[in-house]
């Protein structure tokens, strides 16, 4: 610093000497023009002596003797203009920043105050420095504050930033044009902006050419810079969009809550609905704890075959209020609460399960609240519940306890049973080959298939059961609902519908039901139905007759199999046998058996063909595969396709007349179709698809919360069921063909409900018309609605014709 003082010193004070060295020749050069030769010798004239003279003299005094001091002085005006203007933008660019600045004031650290040097010139240099940094850093950070903010402020901060730049090469354009303020500034803006018309060629001199194309250049510059903002914002708010970030502003819309395997499914199946006009023509909005962007290209994907549906996703949580706020959960008609998905080593862990539960319990609670913003008719909440809880340990119905209010307008709450009742489907299966595909014909929403549907109409209410269910000319009416509102499922004749006119019918669609109703006024051609008490007689001569014994083998043994076994023991006719074969142990109360069946283990590996031959497996009526619940579902299809593979082979080669029906549970579409191959030509399969089944249900209830415990009715012990009876329980060999409303009629002499034909060649034709015409022959089954598949009666009836 000192070094730098004292080189001013002779700088400042060496002026005065060369403005006086220049007075002095000046001064030479006067007299030496006016003086003669000293010598006398051939004088020169005056004009020959002064430019002799001249020529020897610097060329900066030359320029003085020209009088070039005015054009300097004018050259130097200019440049003290020049300087003022850059002043003046520089002091605009400080104003416009010190504007942001104190819009920012909350963005600027307070610079902390300068260390005093104590000594030496290295302290105060450091304290410097440290300064400049600070201010580096303060500026930095405003940088990245202006940068936060949302698009119309980062846009204020560049036409800020324009307006001194506009100044300084206002200034600039003006020094070397000799333009007026005005214009200058004009065409500075213009070019700056690249306004259509500017021309910054047309200059006619080339420092103002040089000035105007730099000014474009600057444009261009502050261009980019705008664009980066503008397409920085957009790029942000199309991520915003892949994350899910943004609240849905749907109503009457359905929301599906969690991700599960049975998710997929659902979804198919609510295309199709939409497809038949049974409902969801809003959009499903989907919230999972998944990433958007994976979510949407795996819906695309597996959806590509479907009818078009609309799904809107969005990345959350179930239990989180916020969460259901962004899917306008409130708002929706409808909001399924699926059972989400976990890990294999926590489907057995109570604490996870708990977790689970609570999760689902709160969300539950979220929804039926009224502190968050409820105000109209709260949705409609459909539950899946994979296990039946004991009450102390059902979370959600807490939930729902603590919110039941007189005063409020709650929407209806159901839930959904799945893991518990596949194993009755799978017991009802073996004794009934084809039960499966039963149950997926009224389960699952095709184009091909029939389902239940709840109806309403003012001409069916006081009517009783024996007269309403002959209105329905296309559909089956198999139960109507109570004046306390519960459902009567295969109602008595005196049975009487609600005053609402309640009934439930399986149909193709709910057009059909309509139409026989409200278009055809439940009027149904006399030929089509006999009159009530005239198939007395014939059905008298057709007796249920007792099923004759099962031989069945179970291959494995897993969590389902001890509730598998009970219910095959609930259905097994007398003489009945059950085989286990598997390596691990089995509970002894699985062993007991009952006074119509027993049961034997086999200590053996599954698997193993030999295991599979002790057990004489070829001769049984049955098998039933259970695969380990401990390994995946890819790991679980590999081991039962594998089973297949092992009995159809023993099965080939051992000639038989009959050969055993295989009951089994698989992943997806694709192992059922291998599955298929690899025993078709040999005997019958049936396959479970836990999901389809699952999400069958899950739609049904979800678009009719009336039909939450229906699929459990169907498959109880107690009360009415579906059976599939023999065609000569209801036909006499002296019968042609008949109406389907005259097998209607037959069945109700016992207090049944004939719903469908099964084909000895596994065709199903369920729901048909009244007026639809069959002829009967060995192999063919009716499907019934019925009390029992076989009792006492049967037995006895056995005994009689015996004889």
């Amino acid at each position: 610093m000192f070094t730098t003082q004292s080189t001013r010193v002779p700088i400042s004070l060496a002026k005065p000497r060369v403005r006086q060295s220049a007075r002095v020749r000046r001064g030479a050069i006067t007299q030496a023009s006016t003086q003669p030769d000293a010598q006398g010798d051939n004088p020169l004239s005056k004009h020959e002596c002064s430019s002799e003279q001249r020529r020897r003299l610097p060329d900066d005094i030359i320029r003085v003797m020209r009088g070039d001091t005015a054009r300097e002085r004018q050259t130097h005006s200019h440049a003290r203009v020049l300087r003022g203007s850059v002043r003046a933008g520089r002091i605009a660019a400080v104003t416009g920043a010190c504007v942001v600045a104190g819009a920012l004031a909350s963005g600027l650290a307070p610079t902390p105050k300068a260390r005093v040097a104590n000594a030496g010139t290295s302290s105060f240099s450091s304290s410097r420095h440290a300064q400049r940094e600070m201010v580096g850093s303060n500026l930095t950070y405003l940088a990245q504050r202006v940068f936060g903010w949302p698009l119309y402020g980062k846009v204020f901060v560049i036409m800020c930033a324009m307006v001194p730049l506009v100044l300084v090469a206002a200034a600039a354009y003006k020094f070397v044009s000799e333009e007026e303020w005005g214009s200058a500034i004009a065409k500075t803006f213009f070019w700056l902006n690249d306004v259509p018309g500017a021309d910054s060629t047309g200059e006619e001199h080339w420092r103002s050419t040089v000035v105007a194309q730099l000014i474009v250049f600057c444009g261009m510059f502050t261009f980019a810079i705008l664009i980066g903002v503008v397409s920085d914002e957009i790029a942000s708010k199309v991520d915003e969009v892949k994350t899910g970030n943004s609240k849905v502003y749907e109503k009457n819309h359905t929301v599906i809550v969690n991700w599960n395997d049975q998710l997929i499914p659902l979804l198919k199946q609510m295309a199709v609905a939409k497809d038949e006009g049974s409902g969801f023509q809003r959009p499903i909005v989907l919230l999972a704890n998944k990433e958007k962007e994976w979510m949407d290209e795996t819906i695309a994907d597996e959806l590509a075959d479907v009818p078009p549906i609309t799904i809107v996703t969005r990345q959350g949580e179930a239990y989180n209020a916020e969460d259901l706020d962004r899917v306008n959960a409130w708002s929706a008609e409808r909001v399924v609460v699926l059972h989400p998905d976990i890990d294999e080593d926590e489907k057995h862990d109570k604490d996870a399960l708990e977790r689970v539960e609570s999760n689902k319990a709160t969300a539950v609670l979220n929804l039926r609240s009224e502190v968050n913003g409820l105000q109209s008719r709260a949705p409609d909440i459909i539950v899946q519940m994979p296990f039946r809880l004991a009450e102390e340990d059902n979370s959600v119905s807490l939930a729902v306890a603590l919110t039941n209010k007189s005063d409020r307008k709650l929407g209806d709450l159901a839930y959904v049973n799945g893991t518990s009742e596949l194993s009755k489907l799978k017991a009802f299966s073996i004794m009934q080959p084809g039960g499966i595909r039963l149950f997926e014909d009224l389960m699952l929403q095709t184009n091909d298939s029939s389902e239940f549907y709840t109806y309403s109409h003012k001409t069916l209410a006081g009517k009783s059961f024996k007269d309403a269910w002959r209105m329905f000319s296309n559909g089956t009416m198999v139960g109507l609902m109570g004046e306390d509102g519960k459902l009567i499922l295969g109602p008595r004749d005196d049975d009487v519908v609600n005053s609402k006119g309640e009934v439930l019918v399986i149909a193709d669609n709910l057009a059909c039901i309509v139409r026989d109703i409200e278009k055809k006024k439940g009027i149904v051609p006399e030929r089509s139905i006999p009159e009530k008490g005239s198939q007395h007689m014939v059905m008298n001569q057709c007796p249920i007759k007792l099923p004759h014994s099962k031989k069945i083998v179970m291959l494995g043994w897993n969590e389902e199999s001890e509730q598998c076994i009970d219910d095959i023991l609930a259905l097994a006719p007398p003489g009945s046998q059950i085989t286990i074969i598997s390596e691990g142990d089995v509970p002894k109360q699985s062993l007991v058996g009952n006074q119509h069946c027993k049961i034997k283990h086999i200590r053996e590996d599954a698997r193993k063909r030999s295991s599979m031959e002790k057990a004489q497996i070829a001769g049984a009526e049955a098998v039933v595969i259970m695969s380990p619940s401990d390994s995946g579902a890819k790991q679980s299809d590999s081991y039962s396709l594998s089973s297949i593979m092992q009995v159809a082979y023993l099965v080939k080669g051992a000639d038989l007349k009959q050969t055993p029906h295989i009951v089994v549970e698989l992943s997806d579409e694709v192992a059922q179709q291998v599955a298929e191959a690899v025993y078709e030509g040999i005997g019958t399969i049936d396959v479970v698809l836990r999901d389809n089944l699952i999400s069958g249900a899950l739609l049904q209830v979800s678009a009719n919360t009336k039909l939450a415990g229906l699929f459990d009715f169907l498959l109880e012990k107690d009360g009415k069921e579906l059976y599939m009876r023999p065609y000569d329980e209801f036909v006499t060999s002296n019968d042609g063909e008949l109406t389907w409303g005259t097998l209607c009629e037959r069945a109700r002499e016992r207090e049944e409900i004939a719903i469908g034909v099964v084909r000895a060649g596994g065709e199903f034709s369920m729901s048909p018309s009244k007026s639809s015409t069959f002829k009967l022959s060995i192999g063919d089954k009716i499907v019934v609605l019925a009390e029992d598949w076989w009792d006492a009666k049967s037995v006895n009836v056995k005994a009689q014709t015996a004889f």
